[in-house]
């Protein structure tokens, strides 16, 4: 007669058994080889078809030095809509910065090292508000009363 000890423990015993003679799980499939990554297409630009603006002196439409091109503001699209100048000061000091449409900027792209022009006197520059930066808010861009800036994106 069997206890129920006994017939726990052959129960056990012969589904022991039972797995072990089963058929191993099959190893688990490889992972199938990565694609390389496609190269990025690389296209070269002729030196005279663009210019590098930022840290480009700026000029006033005296020729006198006004200040520093430091950053472009651009549109959902990635055009620009407006330079940002550090101007005045001496070294960094009692400088400040001022935003003004793109359109009021000329460039001279056949001379790499020509100043950027804007067309505002220095009168205007002086009386334009300091540009201290986005921060969720709209930014103070001066633009000329006879140009018209482009409708916001």
């Amino acid at each position: 007669m069997l206890t129920r000890r006994s017939a726990t423990t052959l129960a056990v015993l012969f589904a022991l058994n039972e797995a072990a003679r089963a058929e191993p799980a099959p190893p688990p499939s490889p992972k199938p080889a990565a694609k390389p990554e496609a190269k990025p297409a690389v296209e070269a630009v002729d030196k005279d078809q663009v210019v590098a603006i930022l840290g480009r002196p700026v000029t006033g439409p005296g020729k006198q030095q006004i200040g520093t091109l430091i950053d472009v503001l651009v549109d959902g699209t990635g055009q620009p809509q407006a330079a940002v100048l550090d101007i005045g000061g001496f070294m960094g000091v009692g400088s400040r910065s001022i935003a003004v449409h793109w359109n009021l900027l000329h460039f001279t792209p056949a001379d790499p090292k020509a100043p950027i022009t804007l067309t505002l006197s220095l009168d205007q520059i002086k009386a334009m508000p300091e540009y201290k930066g986005m921060e969720n808010k709209p930014a103070p861009v001066v633009v000329r009363s006879d140009v018209k800036p482009a409708p916001a994106h």
